[in-house]
């Protein structure tokens, strides 16, 4: 959410203006729309005095609020040629091998042939070990990792134990932590930490769910430290009023009968959400419908306007496009009312894409267009 607040900023120093061979799209929302709205869901604490239960049932139609067995998820920070670490104290080889590192200084892991990491003293050059991956790592409270990780943080903290894995000729660096730690660096991470504690507790629920339906034993980490699982920014992240929400809802998760619920979230809906099909396509899922969200009007994305200019438009769209852009219109659209399929019209003759591929080629907040002009 903070890169889509960011963002906006940005966008707000566009001029208000179009030139008349301009490609203006107008749209409503942020992201997939399927499961929880961010601003939704703050809009329900702070109007109405709803508490996360009622927040979950809202957006997770004819699901239970439910408890599931604490466990430790593997999150992947990055995957380089030679990553960087410091505040090590000890790493561990897969066949019981341990090396004493000094916390202070900083080692560079690099892949070797076969399946081996040859461990190097930053400051002297020198070669520690050659350890049999994956290498396990530890230090005092915290280890950082250096550089600049996948989920966009530089030199960044984080709690639990590194865990250095082979990925063909290249190491990844994997953070294996406790699923509650893991929770306090991301809640900050996906909503303001300013915002009323039902909503932070609702997306405190909805981050421990989505974690837990994402493990996967047979892959060497979980899930990404960025959008594509969900933002985790390690200690850096942490806040009081975040880590107060994950302490409170405790093992506490969103469950549909016997499972653990796959708990989509987003920014902002636009002021319906979609149904997992309309998002993501595939079969029907029985809690992820489509729902009124009355208080998305509190978010700034809840309606927006993206400019392109004629050559910045063709650009774009080339893959799509025949000849010359002439125009694009909304051909379908899903029950909730975002598009579905575009007319794409160009001076060599008109194509129907899907909106998806559209929004993709043009950046645009969501699939949800209500009207497009020029150029």
């Amino acid at each position: 959410m903070r890169s889509a607040l960011l963002a906006f900023a940005l966008l707000a120093l566009v001029p208000a203006t179009a030139a008349a061979d301009d490609l203006v799209v107008k749209g409503r929302g942020w992201g997939h729309g399927v499961g929880l709205s961010q601003y939704g869901a703050y809009g329900y604490a702070l109007r109405e005095g709803r508490d996360h239960r009622f927040i979950l049932a809202h957006y997770y139609t004819g699901t239970s609020y439910g408890t599931a067995p604490g466990r430790r998820i593997r999150v992947r920070l990055k995957r380089a040629r030679a990553p960087r670490l410091s505040g090590a104290s000890i790493a561990r080889a897969a066949n019981g091998r341990r090396v004493r590192l000094t916390e202070a200084r900083t080692y560079r892991f690099r892949a070797l042939s076969s399946n081996r990491v040859k461990v190097i003293d930053t400051s002297s050059g020198r070669t520690r070990a050659r350890l049999l991956a994956p290498v396990r790592v530890t230090g005092g409270a915290t280890t950082t990792l250096r550089g600049t990780a996948e989920n966009g943080l530089s030199n960044g903290a984080y709690r639990g134990t590194m865990v250095l894995a082979r990925d063909r000729g290249s190491v990844l660096a994997v953070n294996r932590i406790s699923l509650e730690r893991y929770l306090y660096g991301v809640i900050a991470a996906e909503m303001p930490s300013s915002w009323p504690a039902e909503a932070l507790k609702a997306q405190a629920v909805v981050a421990r769910s989505y974690a837990l339906r994402s493990i996967r034993p047979d892959s060497p980490y979980d899930v990404f430290a960025d959008v594509r699982s969900q933002v985790y920014n390690g200690v850096g992240a942490e806040t009081s009023a975040t880590t107060a929400a994950v302490r409170s809802t405790g093992a506490r998760v969103v469950r549909a009968g016997d499972e653990v619920a796959q708990t989509f979230f987003f920014s902002t809906s636009g002021g319906r959400t979609a149904s997992n099909e309309e998002g993501f396509g595939g079969t029907p899922v029985s809690y992820l419908r489509s729902v009124d969200d009355p208080h998305d009007d509190l978010s700034p994305h809840h309606t927006w306007t993206a400019r392109f200019s004629e050559r910045e438009a063709n650009r774009k769209l080339r893959t799509v496009v025949l000849g010359d852009l002439r125009s694009i219109d909304v051909a379908s659209r899903t029950p909730s009312g975002r598009a579905a399929t575009v007319h794409v019209r160009g001076s060599g003759g008109d194509r129907t894409v899907s909106a998806a591929t559209v929004r993709t080629l043009l950046g645009l907040r969501s699939t949800w267009i209500t009207s497009a002009t020029g150029p």
